[in-house]
């Protein structure tokens, strides 16, 4: 399942359509769940945006950090919004010849677990080693919730998500 486009690095107009739309739909699906702290279905879409479109699905990702940033401001977390979405749509690209939900269960599980690790980086460049552990460690509980709500939706809504955008690749 390669990209849609014969020409490596421009996107037709359908796909800046379907990138456009394909990040919107991750946030409006964050913004419907955000009552759930740390549960949403971002990682399973994104995996499943990864095998379709493959390095193309970065430009998703990037549509769905811009509108957080628009509509709950700028802060810290942009910067790690910018690198941990990315770090899973690489290891989904890799892995994207993969068709077993347990393991992408296992991938979304532990990059919610990591998540609170990656989002203290930039509190090591602001406080030192100190500052950054104590941040990781306080979101330790969030990191947990994150890791089983990953795990679950993704086992649980793989297949079907993975589904719905080939039928609505080959309309």
């Amino acid at each position: 399942m390669s990209s849609l486009s014969p020409k490596a690095g421009k996107l037709s107009v359908r796909e800046v359509c379907i990138m456009s739309l394909m990040g919107a739909l991750m946030f409006a699906s964050q913004l419907a769940m955000s009552g759930l702290a740390n549960i949403h279905i971002i990682a399973p879409l994104i995996i499943v945006c990864c095998i379709f479109f493959s390095w193309r699905a970065l430009y998703a990702i990037f549509v769905f950090v811009m509108l957080e940033a628009l509509v709950w401001g700028l802060g810290l977390w942009v910067i790690s919004h910018m690198y941990l979405w990315p770090a899973l749509a690489v290891v989904a690209i890799v892995l994207r010849r993969c068709d077993q939900p347990l393991i992408w269960a296992v991938v979304a599980g532990i990059h919610g677990l990591l998540f609170g690790a990656g989002c203290a980086i930039p509190y090591f460049f602001i406080g030192g080693w100190e500052m950054a552990f104590s941040y990781w460690l306080s979101g330790i509980p969030f990191d947990l919730v994150h890791c089983l709500g990953n795990f679950v939706l993704t086992l649980v809504l793989y297949r079907p998500l993975k589904k719905v955008i080939f039928r609505a690749m080959r309309a």
